[in-house]
């Protein structure tokens, strides 16, 4: 590298420069998590809601079905048991397939696909909108950053910066989406689904909306 130890030293102290306003973003997000939580807890305590006295349920494709599901054909050879096929554990049907692939490569369009169903009157499009490119320019960016870690490896921290700041916004909104729906789970679960599974996580919402009838998530 030009200019040796000290230009590797300075992109190093650049990169850390640079994954300040990325840790104060983590911050905000920290608290408004902790916001949202207050608040969906007082809303729980609102038995008017229509949404409360639903009866709780669990998502129509689990997180580890779907296209995961050839694993489970492979190690059963074939034969699959009759009650784990009627959980969704059969092969993946083409939907699943369809959707895991586009959620792996352009998870921005199931996302802005899944924030749309869940806004019929298009009163946040703007919003879904800067919602999505925000996603999409932080998705390619820690992949970016990943491969630039071959060169340095703060690129690396940046990269997995911008990834959990994406899997932050997947969170928030899959959160919402079951609390719509009735569907159990918690934020610990939704985190993991939103980060290391989230084209599972991103199929898996729009399936489900695909077969319910939404109700608005920010309310009329």
């Amino acid at each position: 590298v030009a200019g040796g130890s000290d230009a590797l030293s300075a992109l190093q102290a650049a990169s850390i420069i640079f994954g300040l306003p990325f840790n104060l973003f983590l911050f905000l997000m920290c608290v408004s998590i902790f916001a949202m939580c207050r608040k969906i807890e007082e809303d729980q305590m609102d038995m008017s809601d229509p949404v409360s006295l639903l009866p709780k349920k669990t998502w129509t494709m689990p997180i580890y079905g779907g296209i995961l599901n050839v694993f489970e054909f492979i190690f059963s050879l074939g034969m699959v048991h009759e009650a784990r096929k009627e959980r969704g554990m059969g092969l993946p049907s083409g939907p699943q397939v369809v959707e895991f692939i586009k959620a792996l490569l352009v998870p921005f369009v199931p996302l802005y696909s899944i924030l749309s169903i869940t806004d019929p009157k298009q009163k946040y499009r703007l919003w879904n909108i800067f919602l999505t490119n925000f996603y999409a320019i932080c998705f390619y960016a820690s992949v970016g950053l990943w491969v630039c870690g071959l060169i340095n490896n703060g690129f690396v921290a940046l990269g997995w910066s911008a990834f959990f700041i994406n899997a932050c916004v997947l969170m928030n909104i899959r959160q919402h989406v079951r609390q719509q729906l009735g569907i159990q789970g918690n934020i610990i679960g939704d985190f993991f689904a939103s980060s290391f599974m989230y084209p599972q996580a991103l199929s898996q919402m729009v399936l489900q909306l695909a077969k319910e009838d939404v109700v608005c998530l920010h309310g009329d």
